[in-house]
């Protein structure tokens, strides 16, 4: 019984939600058929309820004709995306979200179905206005019909008694001469008379006749090719019923053997005005017809292709065409096969030509059949006219590549050519020497990046004509920039002719002479190219030479160039990352053919190989990308990135391309905080962005800039939706963007990478050329260059603190500071500078500018605040220091008789800026400091001073400053405001039971609004953690182990719960032991954490620091004491040491005794290593130390004895 209830149980789950699916659609009247008048009723919160709340809705629908199962939708009404009325729906009287559409007179009208032809189904799915949201069904059988796999609905109508012809399935055949066409029929139900008769012009001839059965065929031999109507007409149960159907019949003649004319080539051969020779490769294809606009669509042995016995190539010479008219056309193969040319330069999407405007492409050629993309003829075209200046044009040196790489749609509203050579001085302003287009030739669909390609020689319309791409390469030369294409040879999508030729059950088949059945690599896309073949390499060295010859474009960037190789390493990366000697010799015969007519070409490789691999094709002059998107990163929020790999001239290295996430937006989320400097704030990211840029780009070696990074493009990479990284971006400039290009702190940014750029551009030679000293990572870097005539030195705080570094100099005397023109004495050759958290300098022995108004500044804080650390209940003294502070556009407050304070608290998070309980009167104005010039102060309390209700949590303070009439102003860096972080109550993280081991179970609670807040509002995070084994003092990155999570994966490892009732906390409970997978006498001494979003794009940012039961390293790492370890606690043991720590955890005192030495030195330390409490001892071998003003956390106690002995010990503080 009990199995029997569980079984009903689980049928339960089952059947109530496809019930409740019922209502999905519904017509009136119920049981209607195709001749009758129907209304259709769809309610949008079922089944996919994306269009809940839509204000307009479109039903996009079809009718079934092949069978009362069939799914082959036919006379389609609805053009999708397209808000134009036709199958707009009406809201449902009194209902929400419930619309309806009638199909009047009938739905055999509503359709145009042809009389005879048997409608049995509607076919339809649900739209808004632009079709970005669809409205299907949940896939299943239901009372009415059923949903597809894919959605589609499918509403069964009462066809009562019918026949159907069910063979042949086409209406389209193709025959050999001889050959005998099965037409056959089956009725619903048991017959007394069914007759099949054939129309073949002059009327219909019953040929075949039965009187009893459910079935009927008739064999039939056509002498010639033409157009034939079969009609079976039978009587069911009394009922007369009759179905008719149209064949176009060909009859293939033999293929006419013929060599093709001398000098064709594959594709389109344009011999005259009027005529054109069309040659298509398809080995193992038996015939082949030419159709299109120039013979109405039709096949007729007419237009038949001949075949060349030396090549095995198809020709047809196409004759009596217009000059000037473009035709659109197909090669239809083996009667099945419909397909453009491989090699034309312009295709007919009738899918995608509508959404193209006229001001992109104009005069698109109309085409509307149903048989997929094709291509286009013109003949009469005259020959571009390119500029004599085409002929003396010589691009950069490899090694001295600024590339930008654009992608056209998202970089302009009109994603046009003619557009972006207007733009083009903005670009080179930006000191760029190369534009790296995505993929521009022609691929499925208008909205893509374009590495989906279809037709390899046809320009993409949507970004304009071929003409207009020629003016564009034209125009870049002339401003000095090349032009470097995206290309995409791996593979290609399932439009391309060349896939369609052999293409069955969603594959190439073997047959195919350029695809692999199955892809040889991971991460392939589309169908992958077999690169040891002969078609493919021609093919590849064909489109190779096509644009460098045709387009003057300089060269090429190489998609997925590690997937150019016939090794099969499956779904093993590491396999496919190996060195792999046949790929090598893969890539050099291409790069071979493209400089033996081309030998200035760039041949850049997307390859990521092993290091023996990328040096064998550096060697040979192609050039790999070298991603430094990493260490960007890690550069902006801190001192741990690295851009040594960046200095070489064998790569083309960068921070961030089209395919990363946007280093400022992951930045954000990463970002730590010293006092007032904050790495997560987009002020002084801005300016580390502009450092980044000096100490990168003036490394050796092609570099590259994805677009908008000069001006700190920070949106997120998946797009508005956060899920498709391919949809497309906000522009930084124009109406209702994002206002980049008027912001003045992102124009500083620009005005930065322009000046390295354009430095790096200028001398080039000497840079090249040049002796470099580099020291790119860490806290304080430097890079020296020391040229033949101009002499460059680099120096940077990555630092989140003041660094004092020594920079080194070539020599001594008069230098100048590049970006603030001002000189700069340099006394000795390694000459000690103190530099700001963040500033740079790039100095050179040579004046090269007069500096760039603004364009980098120091960071500096006015404000200090004492005591710091505080709480709102602390009484704290403001200080603002006017010489120190930004004027914010005004004359500042430098001299000012009177100073007020306009300030705030911000309550929501530690990453708000919101302030509200806002204090801006009279007791606002601060007091002049004694003995001090343009210092102010004012001492308050801020539970007091901003009226705080005890229970109230505050996480800072906000303010700026302003004279008695707010004319003048002093604010912090770059003008912004000034935060001050004010310690809350409660904790950024807690553990409960505090005092555990590793079998106890325990809830970690976070509290996402502490520190940066950059979790505040987020709808998921996760913990992201692992475990330190050894019992080390100061744990550090590396000793994680045992890690429990997916970065960036949402698939519930880690997740979090959120805390009811308190917005912004979130909980996890654990056993350390079994949790961290722990075996025998393995020891947690520390729980190490890190918490995130779902997609792992932000983190949390505590303040670095020692809190009770935990300290956070300074980059966010969390690390949790664990109390009760197999280690005591209060007697440490070290080399048979046994030296008293009582009590440990301590409140306010604490005694430290050693057994047989003396002390010399107390100490106690935060885990940043800065003394907090010290005392010097003699001859006593114990004593104590008051911690009373330490707060709650763990610190390290240092010891040292009489013998010289140094030992480390943990010290936690409770109370």
């Amino acid at each position: 019984m009990k199995k029997l209830l569980l079984i009903s149980g689980l049928l339960l789950l089952v059947i109530f939600p496809m019930m409740a699916q019922e209502g999905l659609v519904r017509i009136e009247p119920a049981s209607a058929n195709g001749d009758q008048q129907i209304r259709v009723i769809y309610d949008a919160t079922l089944g996919a309820t994306a269009l809940v709340g839509a204000s307009k809705v479109y039903m996009h629908s079809g009718v079934i004709t092949d069978g009362p199962s069939g799914t082959d939708w036919q006379y389609v009404v609805g053009d999708w995306g397209q808000d134009n009325g036709i199958g707009q729906m009406t809201a449902v009287d009194g209902e929400t979200d419930q619309w309806e559409i009638t199909l009047s007179p009938t739905a055999r009208d509503y359709y145009n179905v042809p009389g005879g032809t048997n409608i049995f189904r509607l076919s339809m799915v649900f739209r808004n206005p632009d079709g970005t949201l669809k409205g299907a069904g949940t896939p299943g059988s239901y009372s009415w019909g059923s949903v597809a796999s894919n959605g589609d609905i499918f509403i069964n109508l009462e066809l009562g008694a019918f026949v159907q012809i069910t063979d042949p399935d086409n209406s389209e055949l193709f025959i050999d001469n001889g050959e005998t066409i099965n037409f056959a029929a089956s009725a619903s139900s048991e017959v007394t008379n069914m007759t099949l008769a054939i129309d073949e012009g002059s009327g219909f001839n019953v040929v075949a006749t039965v009187t009893s059965g459910t079935t009927i065929s008739y064999g039939y031999m056509p002498v010639n090719s033409g157009d034939v109507d079969v009609r079976v007409n039978a009587t069911i149960d009394g009922e007369e019923v009759s179905t008719v159907r149209s064949f176009s019949i060909n009859v293939i003649p033999a293929t006419v053997e013929e060599p093709m004319p001398s000098g064709m080539l594959k594709g389109i051969n344009y011999t005259s005005a009027t005529t054109a020779t069309l040659v298509l490769e398809a080995p193992n294809k038996n015939f082949v017809y030419v159709v299109g606009d120039f013979n109405n669509w039709q096949t007729s042995n007419a237009y038949l292709m001949k075949r060349d016995p030396a090549t095995g190539y198809y020709w047809y010479e196409l004759t009596g065409l217009t000059s000037g008219t473009k035709y659109v056309f197909q090669y239809w193969i083996d009667g099945v096969i419909r397909v453009g040319d491989p090699y034309a330069d312009e295709v007919a999407d009738p899918d995608d030509d509508p959404f193209i405007p006229a001001s992109v492409f104009p005069n698109i050629a109309p085409y509307n059949q149903p048989y997929g993309p094709a291509t286009i003829l013109q003949t009469g075209q005259a020959d571009f006219s390119w500029a004599v200046t085409e002929s003396s044009w010589t691009p950069p040196a490899k090694e001295d590549l600024m590339v930008y790489e654009l992608l056209l749609r998202d970089f302009l509203e009109t994603h046009s050519y003619d557009d972006l050579i207007d733009t083009l001085s903005y670009i080179r302003r930006l000191g760029i020497n190369a534009i790296e287009l995505m993929p521009i030739m022609e691929f499925e669909g208008n909205i893509s990046w374009g590495y989906n390609p279809s037709y390899f020689f046809a320009v993409d319309k949507y970004y304009g004509t071929k003409n207009d791409f020629k003016r564009f390469v034209q125009a870049a030369h002339a401003e000095g920039i090349a032009v470097i294409m995206d290309m995409v040879l791996n593979h290609a999508f399932g439009e391309n002719p060349m896939v369609r030729m052999y293409f069955s059950n969603g594959a190439p088949t073997a047959e195919s002479p350029w695809f692999n059945t199955v892809a040889r690599h991971p991460f392939n896309v589309g169908y992958d190219f077999n690169h040891e073949s002969s078609f493919t390499q021609a093919f590849v060295d064909s489109v190779n030479n096509y644009w460098l010859s045709e387009y003057h474009v300089d060269g090429y960037r190489f998609d997925l160039s590690k997937g150019f190789t016939q090794v099969n390493t499956g779904s093993d990366v590491g396999a496919w990352s190996a060195y792999d000697a046949s790929r090598i010799a893969i890539l050099k015969r291409m790069a071979g053919e493209i400089w033996d007519d081309h030998p200035e070409a760039y041949v850049i490789l997307e390859h990521f190989g092993s290091g023996q691999e990328e040096a064998e094709l550096a060697a040979e002059g192609m050039v790999p990308w070298r991603n430094m998107h990493g260490s960007a990163i890690s550069s902006l929020v801190g001192p741990q990135g690295d851009f040594s790999a960046a200095n070489a001239t064998t790569h083309v290295s960068y921070m961030e391309s089209h395919d990363e996430e946007r280093i400022l937006h992951e930045a954000y989320g990463q970002g730590g905080t010293s006092g007032a400097y904050s790495t997560q704030d987009s002020v002084i990211l801005l300016e580390r962005l502009k450092m980044n840029a000096a100490f990168f780009f003036m490394l050796k070696g092609p570099k590259m800039v994805w677009q908008f990074g000069e001006l700190g493009y920070d949106y997120f990479l998946n797009g508005p939706n956060g899920i498709n990284r391919l949809d497309p971006k906000p522009l930084p400039w124009g109406s209702g963007n994002l206002g980049y290009y008027e912001d003045p702190l992102r124009q500083y940014v620009y005005d930065v990478f322009g000046g390295i750029l354009s430095l790096r551009n200028e001398y080039a030679d000497q840079i090249r050329n040049a002796q470099y000293t580099i020291d790119v990572a860490g806290a304080d870097r430097q890079i020296v260059i020391d040229g033949t005539v101009n002499d460059f030195v680099i120096v940077g705080n990555y630092d989140l603190s003041p660094v004092t570094m020594t920079a080194n100099f070539t020599s001594t005397g008069t230098w100048f500071d590049y970006f603030s023109g001002d000189e700069y004495q340099v006394n000795t050759t390694s000459q000690s500078i103190t530099l700001q958290p963040g500033e740079f300098h790039v100095y050179t022995n040579q004046k090269l500018s007069n500096g760039f108004a603004d364009a980098v500044e120091t960071f500096q804080v006015p404000v200090t605040v004492s005591p710091d650390p505080f709480t709102k209940d602390t009484e704290i003294t403001i200080r603002f220091d006017a010489k120190k502070a930004n004027p914010a556009g005004t004359g500042g407050l430098i001299g000012a008789s009177k100073v007020f304070m306009y300030s705030g608290v911000v309550k929501e998070s530690g990453a708000s800026q919101d302030l509200s309980n806002i204090v801006n009167d009279a007791s606002a104005e601060m007091t002049p400091v004694s003995g001090e010039t343009d210092v102010w102060e004012i001492t308050l309390t801020p539970s007091d001073y901003y009226g705080l209700d005890a229970s109230e949590i505050i996480f800072r303070l906000g303010m700026y400053f302003r004279n008695e009439n707010g004319t003048l102003l002093g604010k912090g860096f770059r003008g912004s405001d000034i935060f001050l972080s004010v310690l809350p109550q409660g904790d950024a993280l807690t553990v409960s039971p505090a005092d555990f081991s590793q079998t106890d179970q325990i809830t970690i609670t976070y509290d996402a609004r502490f520190g940066s807040g950059a979790l505040a509002g987020a709808s998921k995070v996760y913990m992201h953690s692992g475990v330190v084994l050894t019992d080390k003092s100061v744990p550090v990155g590396s000793d994680w182990t045992r890690v429990v999570g997916e970065w960036g994966v949402d698939n519930g490892v880690g997740q979090m719960t959120a805390v009811p009732g308190e917005p912004g906390k979130w909980q996890i409970t654990l056993t350390p032991k079994s949790y961290y997978s722990l075996t025998g006498n393995q020891q947690a001494y520390w729980l190490a954490m890190v918490f995130r979003n779902a997609d792992g794009s932000v983190k949390s940012a505590l303040e670095a620091g020692n809190y009770e039961g935990y300290f956070v390293a300074g980059n966010g790492d969390i690390y949790v004491d664990v109390p009760n370890t197999d280690t005591v606690v209060g007697i440490e043991q070290e080399q048979g040491r046994s030296d008293w720590i009582y009590p440990n955890p301590a409140s306010d005192l604490v005694r430290v005794q050693m057994k047989d030495r003396s002390l010399t030195a107390v100490m106690i330390s935060d885990l940043q290593g800065r003394t907090l409490v010290y005392r010097e001892i003699s001859n006593f071998t114990e004593t104590k130390l008051n911690v009373a003003a330490l707060r709650e956390g763990v610190y390290l106690l240092v010891i040292t004895d009489d013998r010289g002995g140094s030992y480390v010990r943990k010290l936690s503080i409770k109370r």
